[in-house]
């Protein structure tokens, strides 16, 4: 693999950890990715101000980004009100790469050797380890599922975008706009324009801070895809899990169990089989 996508995805794994980390101090989830979706879409905005047009031939994969970012922050939102976010959460992160590297076979043609296939597994039960309970309710596990599979979906879509366009800047500027309006829009349906407004009036500082920092965590990720492996670098991009776990014991006071640890050092030992083959 590349030692400049090991380097990105590793990257966007800390900045998708730290920014998860101070939106946990949020009170409503909801309202949170409302306010960053605002900024999301300036950054995509900015994003694609300074690029050149994309080729009419990337469109179809911006309107498809749109719709499976749809469906992840809605199966998500029905994930979390019917389990806890532990589980929820954490299963859908882990599911992803197995569901990715399905999905690149089929896209790309992209077939991992069986060092970079075992370094996914691991990576996906050391993520699974971390988080996921047994005892959950059945249609919070269901959710999480279908949760894992858009964002399968849209990791391949947006992996092979950026590829067709030739420009990451551009395409990742209207990924951002798609995955924004998208957020956004379901924000209102749930909560109506002026609540939102007011909370954007209120917290406007923050959400641009993460805004803009995840913006360019998610950037850096559709970069490396452009030039290596699609579950390769997904996959490393779970490492995020490590760091998130180092951030809640460090900075957060949090107690880690031999099972996290475990996990977290599962996820480490994957990381390394993808990064070395």
């Amino acid at each position: 693999m590349p030692v400049a996508a090991i380097v990105a995805a590793l990257t966007s794994a800390l900045i998708h950890a730290s920014w998860n980390a101070v939106l946990k101090g949020g009170k409503n989830r909801l309202n949170d990715s409302a306010v960053i979706s605002v900024f999301w879409i300036a950054s995509g905005l900015v994003a694609i101000a300074i690029s050149p047009p994309v080729p009419f031939a990337v469109w179809p994969y911006v309107v498809a980004s749109g719709v499976a970012h749809s469906l992840y922050w809605a199966a998500l939102s029905k994930g979390l009100a019917a389990g806890e976010m532990s589980h929820v959460y954490t299963l859908s992160r882990g599911m992803a790469p197995a569901l990715i590297a399905v999905g690149a076979i089929f896209a790309a043609q992209e077939t991992p050797s069986a060092s970079e296939a075992l370094g996914i597994v691991c990576v996906c039960a050391g993520v699974l380890a971390v988080g996921f309970s047994p005892r959950a309710p059945l249609i919070a596990t269901a959710w999480a599922a279908l949760t894992a599979t858009a964002i399968a979906c849209y990791s391949v879509i947006d992996a092979m975008g950026v590829r067709a366009s030739g420009e990451a800047i551009a395409f990742a500027g209207w990924s951002f706009v798609a995955n924004g309006v998208a957020v956004l829009s379901y924000a209102v349906c749930r909560r109506g324009p002026a609540p939102l407004l007011s909370v954007v009036r209120a917290d406007w500082k923050r959400g641009a801070a993460i805004g803009v920092v995840s913006a360019l965590g998610y950037a850096i990720v559709l970069w490396a895809q452009s030039f290596a492996a699609i579950a390769q670098v997904s996959s490393l991009r779970e490492t995020s899990v490590v760091f998130g776990a180092l951030i809640a014991f460090f900075f957060l006071k949090e107690r880690l169990g031999p099972r996290r640890w475990a996990g977290a050092g599962l996820v480490a030992a994957g990381a390394a089989l993808i990064a070395l083959t």
